[in-house]
């Protein structure tokens, strides 16, 4: 499974390589591009209920949904009323590298918004805030970052929840183990195969993984977080201020209209298509706020 998972990476690497070289100019800007080639090139990755591909092939999720609301601005905006939707599988590690090197357009999956990202790269607004939890066996509990100290986790590198998992240990001298994996599925399944004390993610991801795992009884999820919130947003070129601008403006449409409860929530509160499980994360008034909220 994981050479096949690889293979599939590394082969729709150089192919979106190849069609960006073909068809992409360095020295226009990504909205240039884009009405250039009547193409928009997506990435993505499994990342349920943020974006993931069905058995039938579908690419869906709830940031997948906010960016076909962005293709449709885009139709306007550039004037264009057939534009082609690529989507490219992107391993969490290459996301800043595919962007800036014209792979990808936007990355509609899961990001943190960083002040050390920042200076690599644009974020939308955000469309999410999520806290680091640690996933476990059942019978096991964790109340307090004390509760990490002298155990082994596991955690998917290159991810915030990394970050935060190395500053904790280092400011608070916990003597943790971090075992780095290179997805939140294989850092889960260390810990549920027994071969760590728990996996460290961002609490709707763990939510999915317990879920989707044939017997959610047989998992708890730490009381404490790890660090700080985590912001996610949609993520862009460091210089696609423009496109940032569209971007922005089209979440905010679509978070202010009447039926986005209904739309949040068929995401997080409801069975997830192709998934058959339901995370049960319903839309609360505070996050309501936070997602509708004036940005300075």
């Amino acid at each position: 499974m994981k050479k096949m998972s690889f293979l599939t990476y590394s082969l729709s690497f150089l192919f979106v390589c190849y069609t960006g070289l073909v068809h992409s100019d360095s020295n226009l800007s990504t909205l240039q591009n884009i009405s250039a080639r009547k193409m928009i090139n997506i990435g993505y990755r499994d990342a349920a209920p943020y974006s993931y591909k069905t058995s039938d092939g579908h690419v869906i999720g709830y940031v997948i949904d906010l960016c076909r609301d962005v293709t449709e601005s885009l139709k306007k905006e550039l004037h264009i009323s057939n534009l082609a939707v690529n989507y490219v599988p992107v391993p969490l590690t290459m996301r800043t590298t595919m962007l800036n090197h014209n792979i990808i357009d936007m990355d509609c999956s899961v990001n943190t918004d960083t002040v050390k990202r920042a200076s690599l790269v644009l974020f939308s607004r955000h469309y999410l805030s999520v806290s680091t939890r640690a996933g476990m066996q059942a019978g096991n509990s964790v109340h307090t970052y004390n509760d990490l100290a002298g155990k082994t986790i596991s955690v998917a590198r290159g991810s915030s929840d990394l970050v935060n998992l190395n500053q904790l240990n280092r400011l608070q001298k916990l003597n943790i183990l971090i075992l780095s994996q290179p997805t939140m599925k294989e850092s889960f399944d260390m810990m549920s195969n027994h071969k760590c004390f728990a996996a460290a993610m961002n609490e709707v991801s763990l939510r999915e993984l317990i879920e989707n795992s044939g017997d959610s009884s047989q998992y708890a999820v730490s009381d404490g977080v790890f660090g700080p919130a985590q912001n996610l947003g949609i993520m862009l070129r460091h210089d696609d201020t423009e496109f940032k601008k569209i971007i922005d403006k089209t979440l905010l449409t679509r978070f202010e209209r009447p039926d986005f409860k209904q739309f949040y929530e068929q995401w997080f509160n409801h069975t997830l298509p192709g998934r058959n499980i339901n995370l049960h994360i319903p839309l609360t008034s505070s996050m309501y706020k936070y997602l509708t909220q004036k940005e300075s």
